[in-house]
């Protein structure tokens, strides 16, 4: 899965700090190896990660890539357990000075690590590229009232979490089960993807759903 990222990236420059854990990849790229269109690669940074984790970062941003869904400047940093840094959660994401960053709290390199990946990047893309008549129709369809708004409403009641568990459910490489919010079946989540990227899932797997 990693071969049509390695061909946009393989003509940039990689700059790695290995004695602060930060690595920086390029904002954009050449053409690829297979002559195929110019695509873009987000400014990257990786703090304190673990090479495990930062497979983790490369595997998300792959996955939006590959379906045409186009990422701000993302910076991801580790902080090995401390969830104080993630505000008792094991990941945060937000932004600062333009720049996405998701702060990931867990120790374990397991799959719901790499879901919780996943879904901080989906909400950095959300943040980044839902324009307010994407998120009338997300709101119509599934009558969420508020966006993003924790003392108000449940967490699973939010717009911005039901949008990010949706897009993990349309990108993710393997079939997984959507428990964590309401409207859950395979067409209330494939409408949803529809109506936050205006294209069909990338994956979608209806296995569990």
């Amino acid at each position: 899965m990693w071969n049509h990222l390695l061909r946009i990236v393989i003509t940039a420059t990689l700059v790695s700090a290995i004695g602060t854990g930060q690595i920086a990849a390029p904002a954009s790229n050449e053409i690829d190896i297979d002559g195929a269109p110019e695509a873009t690669v987000p400014t990257l940074e990786l703090v304190n990660m673990p090479a495990e984790f930062a497979d983790m970062a490369w595997w998300a941003i792959d996955l939006f890539d590959r379906a045409g869904l186009e990422l701000p400047p993302l910076r991801f940093i580790y902080h090995d357990g401390d969830r104080s840094q993630c505000r008792g959660r094991d990941g945060l994401h937000r932004e600062i000075d333009g720049v996405s960053v998701v702060e990931l709290c867990v120790t374990e390199a397991a799959f719901a690590a790499k879901v919780m990946v996943l879904h901080e990047t989906a909400h950095a893309w959300a943040d980044h590229s839902l324009t307010d008549g994407r998120k009338l129709a997300f709101q119509e369809l599934r009558g969420w009232e508020h966006w993003r708004d924790y003392q108000a409403a449940q967490w699973h009641e939010n717009g911005t979490e039901q949008a990010a568990e949706i897009i993990v459910w349309g990108l993710i490489d393997r079939p997984i089960g959507m428990i964590r919010i309401d409207q859950n079946s395979c067409d209330e989540l494939a409408a949803g993807y529809e109506a936050l990227t205006g294209s069909a899932p990338l994956h979608g797997f209806r296995d569990h759903c």
